[in-house]
């Protein structure tokens, strides 16, 4: 009993070394490419769920609108980055950007009640709640948090006004990181490694010490 105490302590402290990870404010990813062209916000499958009939305006506010949801859904779900000021910039893009925002969502308000008559509320609540909904991916979570701190600090630097622009520039990258989640230097189908299990047959003992140099 002591030889196999003896063993599973030593394998407990290889496995110990091996999933051991710096503190959570430290996390280093390298990101798959994601970037896209620009986009007008009209382009087929861009947006879950489409808007069919759009003018212009409207398809503009719908894009800003999006871009504004990614962004919150991040502010939600990237807060186990710090690093990546995923609130912090929200909530400052809010401030920066607060009238382009309200235009954008009157702009929806005038699709829906145009499209829809009446009911105009309840189908607007359904269909932005699904718009939040396409940006949660929790297998690209990574992905999605960097794009979004990319897309958070141009939005911030925009004057303001055209918070637009960024949504153009990168709206097409936020919907590429919802696909893949792993390390650029890592493909996608390689495994984790895991560390070898000890030996344990008579020729790693001496007495009742394990002799690591044979095993």
């Amino acid at each position: 009993m002591r030889k196999i105490g003896a063993a599973l302590a030593g394998m407990a402290a290889m496995l110990g070394a091996a999933i051991s990870a710096p503190a959570s404010a430290q996390i280093f990813f390298y990101p798959p490419e994601h970037e896209g062209q620009p986009v007008t916000g009209a382009e087929p499958g861009l947006f879950v769920p489409a808007m069919t009939d759009g003018q212009p305006p409207e398809v503009r506010a719908n894009l800003v609108w999006n871009l504004r949801s990614s962004l919150n859904v991040a502010a939600l779900n990237c807060q186990f980055w710090p690093s990546a000021l995923s609130v912090d910039n929200y909530n400052a893009i809010l401030t920066h950007h607060a009238d382009e925002l309200n235009a954008a969502y009157e702009g929806l308000k005038s699709y829906f009640r145009r499209t829809v008559g009446r009911r105009w509320q309840a189908t607007m609540d359904e269909y932005t709640t699904t718009m939040y909904q396409s940006y949660v991916r929790v297998g690209s979570q990574r992905s999605f948090c960097h794009a979004a701190a990319e897309t958070a600090r141009d939005a911030l630097s925009r004057p303001k006004g055209q918070l637009y622009m960024t949504a153009q520039n990168r709206m097409r990258q936020m919907r590429n990181s919802l696909v893949s989640y792993a390390d650029a230097t890592m493909p996608y189908h390689q495994p984790v490694p895991v560390p070898p299990l000890l030996r344990l047959d008579e020729r790693c003992w001496r007495s009742t010490n394990y002799n690591t140099r044979r095993c």
